[in-house]
């Protein structure tokens, strides 16, 4: 059984997951900002890189929930 989380610990997730999602968020930017033709490769890792950016998303909405 999953023990409840208090509001500050519920917030220091909350901004370990939002430094992650833009830290991934940035990663990308630096992909697509390397060339504006982006090779097969570097989408798959921007695909992935987005994927996890979902589910740090999703997962800062289960906090809350």
């Amino acid at each position: 059984m999953q023990r409840q989380l208090t509001n500050e610990q519920k917030a220091q997730l909350y901004n370990q997951r939002l430094f992650q999602f833009q830290r991934l968020q940035e990663e990308v930017r630096q992909i697509k900002a390397e060339d504006i033709n982006i090779s097969p490769e570097n989408q798959k890792k921007i695909d992935y890189l987005e994927l996890q950016m979902r589910r740090i998303y999703q997962d800062t909405q289960k906090l809350y929930n």
